[in-house]
């Protein structure tokens, strides 16, 4: 398997594990999230085990993009995978990150302090959870501009529709004006 197929194969993995991910969060992110809220989880074990099914795929997808699929991409553009830090940098350089790479590593610090403090302190840890949801749209994004990229310029089928630019395409959906 060339680097381009093992690019698309990676980013098909990744796609799964973010639609999961937007499965979580299209209820969590309507949640008043507070240290009240954190509370009642204990009296609430459907809550509480979604939560944890929000967390698991938060750090999930953020582990995979991070450590898999981007180090993937970087070789295939033809750069030299290295450090975390520097394959971020690559991908900042080719307009992919929503935020600066430096702040990736608070991506995995995110995801670590929601799998290992969970609800020892309620405030924190909604704190917390309020982050990774707003982390997670930035991880959506990443992902969109990733394969846009390796569509656009590497040639890699990534499910992007080449008229409209979606995943999935909307140009043959009644009521979607075709481009």
């Amino acid at each position: 398997m060339n680097t381009k197929e093992l690019l698309a194969q990676k980013i098909g993995h990744c796609q799964k594990i973010r639609n999961e991910l937007e499965f979580s969060y299209s209820w969590i992110s309507k949640e008043p999230i507070d240290g009240n809220w954190v509370k009642e989880l204990d009296n609430d074990p459907l809550k509480k085990e979604r939560v944890s099914a929000f967390c698991g795929r938060f750090g999930k997808l953020q582990d995979y993009f991070s450590d898999k699929l981007l180090k993937t991409w970087v070789e295939a553009v033809g750069e030299d995978v290295g450090t975390a830090i520097e394959n971020f940098s690559v991908a900042e350089r080719a307009g992919i990150l929503t935020i600066k790479s430096e702040d990736i590593l608070y991506l995995r610090k995110l995801r670590n302090d929601l799998t290992h403090e969970y609800t020892e302190d309620r405030d924190l840890f909604a704190e917390k959870l309020r982050a990774a949801i707003e982390s997670a749209e930035g991880l959506f994004r990443m992902l969109d501009n990733l394969k846009l990229y390796s569509s656009k310029h590497l040639g890699v089928d990534t499910g992007i529709c080449d008229k409209c630019n979606s995943d999935p395409c909307v140009c043959e959906k009644p009521g979607f004006p075709r481009p």
